[in-house]
């Protein structure tokens, strides 16, 4: 199949349209996420799963990273009031912050479980060398 000048001049702009379409949607949804009541909240259970997996927490009792940052009330777009959000964006952010918090929990068990471990043969360790020999 041919295609002619014309028809690929049209076709690129046509393509060029859809382009400037999908990023002004692009825009718009992440205005929406940014602006979305659980945002903060989204932010912290992304934080605190970086955080695991750097390491970057006390154990045994992992602290919380709203203890660090109150991320709770951010918002990317602060002259934006909390406007109704779509119920389909809202089920998104509920999933997508309690997938988060499992995904910490489930990341932190190996390594709390290793720590205690650990623990324990250091203790056991200095119980043997602080034991009078036999």
């Amino acid at each position: 199949m041919e295609v002619k000048k014309g028809e690929s001049s049209f076709l690129e702009n046509m393509k060029q349209e859809i382009d400037q379409i999908t990023k002004k949607e692009d825009e718009i949804l992440k205005k929406e996420i940014s602006s979305h009541p659980l945002y903060g909240l989204l932010l912290q259970s992304h934080l605190s799963c970086l955080k695991v997996c750097s390491c970057d927490f006390d154990l045994p009792e992992i602290t919380n990273t709203a203890d660090d940052l109150d991320l709770t009330k951010l918002s990317l777009d602060p002259d934006s009031s909390f406007e109704a959000t779509s119920p389909e964006l809202d089920h998104f952010m509920e999933a997508y912050c309690s997938t988060l918090r499992e995904l910490k929990v489930a990341m932190e068990k190996p390594l709390i479980e290793a720590h205690r471990f650990g623990d324990e043969v250091y203790t056991q360790l200095n119980d043997i060398l602080s034991s009078p020999p036999s």
